[in-house]
């Protein structure tokens, strides 16, 4: 009896670790290509409070201002931009160009409940200037 009670409990305590790990998944929000139609999603809604959310976006978005220096070197850079609930905007490096060796994945403290707003830029050295804002509306999520 004791043999079977064991079994019972380490299947059990598998299947409760197993349910912990997956429910710890970070949140993230993807921006797909055109040839994935465009989409945009949450891992979840609303995001999750207190946590980051990893910035899943393909440059493939936004190619109007390309080109390279030296032919190794992008002249372009892809920035993102937010707020929170109409707040102050806060800005992250996506693609291209960065003045920061390694930069850090794209990603956005989930600090503040309510309305997420975000929205991309793409510029380059020799003054172009595009934009994937869902036409001037912005993505926007909720926080909770």
């Amino acid at each position: 009896m004791l043999r079977h009670s064991t079994r019972w409990f380490l299947a059990a305590a598998v299947l409760f670790v197993g349910t912990v790990a997956v429910s710890q998944t970070s949140p993230s929000i993807t921006f797909q290509s055109p040839s994935q139609n465009w989409n945009v999603f949450a891992s979840s809604n609303p995001l999750p409070f207190g946590q980051t959310a990893a910035i899943n976006y393909s440059a493939d978005r936004l190619t109007q201002c390309r080109g390279n220096i030296n032919a190794t070197t992008p002249g372009w850079t892809i920035t993102g931009h937010y707020k929170f609930n109409n707040g102050p905007v806060q800005d992250f490096w996506v693609a291209g160009f960065s003045s920061v060796p390694n930069p850090p994945a794209p990603s956005i403290p989930l600090n503040t409940k309510g309305d997420l707003s975000i929205w991309f830029e793409n510029t380059s050295r020799w003054g172009c200037q595009a934009w994937d804002s869902n036409y001037g509306n912005n993505f926007h999520f909720n926080v909770q």
